[in-house]
Formats: C-alpha cells, sequence, structure tokens
C-alpha cells in the first residue's frame, strides 16, 4: 500500500508539470494554461482555460523574458498579451 501511494504521487506531479497560471494583460483576467509538451514552455500549442468567457481554448504560446509572451487563440486568431507564473 505504501508503494502505491508514492507512485499515485509521483503521477500526480508529472500531470501537474505543464500547468501555470497568468493574466490576460489587456482584460486583467485570469487564465489557466495546460502546456501539451511540458519540457518547452517557451513555445508551442497549449490548451487555455479563459476566466471571462468560461471556456477551454486551443492556442499557440510564445513567450518572452520575465514570464511575458502572447497566445494566439487558433479557433479565433486572437492575441492575448499575457504574464504567466507556475500553477500553485
Amino acid at each position: 500500500m505504501k508503494y502505491s501511494g508514492i507512485i499515485f504521487t509521483a503521477l500526480l506531479l508529472c500531470a501537474e508539470a505543464g500547468a501555470w497560471q497568468g493574466v490576460n494583460l489587456d482584460t486583467g483576467t485570469v487564465i489557466d494554461i495546460r502546456i501539451e509538451n511540458a519540457n518547452s514552455f517557451t513555445e508551442g500549442n497549449i490548451q487555455y482555460f479563459d476566466y471571462e468567457q468560461g471556456e477551454l481554448k486551443l492556442g499557440y504560446l510564445n513567450m518572452y523574458e520575465q514570464n511575458f509572451g502572447l497566445i494566439v487563440d487558433l479557433d479565433t486568431g486572437d492575441l492575448l498579451r499575457v504574464q504567466m507564473s507556475p500553477a500553485e
């Protein structure tokens, strides 16, 4: 039983490794990001939850220095300026 708890904890930590939270700098809205390739936070396809619109969306993330970046909404083409930090 002890080993199953350790394995569960390890799986949980791996699942959250690609989770980040940020702010849309234009609207002030909080967004949550799930990175599909957790090894690369600087650029790539993502899923993000926009709390202003209340829906999960697909996007492309391009991060710059100091946790600032752009998300391109893959459905609408809209650009979101964001500041990100690891999810707590």
